[in-house]
């Protein structure tokens, strides 16, 4: 199949994306109204919004706190305690089109320790640095380099023996990747991957840092590769309380 997605395919993936957004406000609105929110229900919230609007979870979906948020790919499970980060990932796909969409967010119930909301901050500038280089031609490594360099000069260093990927902490996974009817597909946004990007790419630009003694943070956007840039597909702004990161 093409990696170049035609206007009814975007439509398709755009049509996806916003059951992923509905879901995930739906559970931030959990998070901001229960007492003692637990993994296993926001699990049920996003199954239950996915089925009404025709969609599933093959891959499954993350509701990870604390430090369970510092394993990019963990589940989560048990309770989502106060001033600790929460990654929310949600990756659906149509049961009528066979279309991914990809989309995380990091929230924090309470008011988030100084290291956490500078971490936070941190992953956002590095989103908004890597979502400024996405056009056609970019080398798709160039992006994966450009955002190493910030979180260094940040002061936060990639290292250890991880178990899923190659490094334990830092920034250990790819900056992005394709999405399509599966979830991961080309163009690889990674270190070692010499590609370029191509209008009509869907990408994801998924910046993240991870550390054992205060857990994970995660922003996801998807966009589209367009002839003089970009558009992003992501519709999904504030978490919606000041109590959230």
């Amino acid at each position: 199949m093409s990696r170049k997605k035609t206007l009814k395919q975007v439509a398709f993936i755009l049509e996806t994306q916003r059951t992923a957004e509905v879901a995930m406000q739906a559970v931030i609105d959990y998070l901001q109204l229960t007492t003692t929110p637990t993994s296993e229900e926001a699990h049920a919230i996003i199954d239950r919004v996915l089925t009404e609007h025709g969609c599933e979870s093959p891959e499954g979906y993350v509701v990870a706190g604390g430090k369970d948020s510092c394993e990019p790919h963990e589940m989560g499970s048990g309770v989502l305690k106060d001033h600790e980060p929460i990654v929310i990932d949600i990756f659906p796909r149509s049961k009528f089109t066979g279309y991914f969409a990809d989309m995380s967010r990091t929230v924090c119930i309470g008011t988030p320790p100084a290291r956490l909301k500078k971490m936070y901050n941190t992953v956002r500038d590095a989103q908004e640095l890597a979502i400024a280089m996405v056009a056609p031609g970019v080398v798709c490594s160039d992006i994966q380099n450009a955002v190493e360099k910030l979180f260094i000069k940040r002061g936060y260093e990639t290292s250890g023996k991880g178990k899923e990927f190659a490094f334990a902490e830092g920034f250990v996974h790819g900056i992005g990747h394709g999405v399509g009817t599966t979830i991961h597909e080309e163009p690889r946004i990674g270190t070692d991957t010499m590609g370029v990007l191509e209008e009509g790419d869907v990408i994801t630009i998924e910046p993240g840092l991870y550390y054992k003694d205060i857990g994970g943070v995660r922003l996801e956007d998807m966009l589209l590769v367009t002839s003089d840039g970009y558009k992003n597909l992501t519709n999904f702004g504030g978490m919606g309380s000041d109590t959230f990161v």
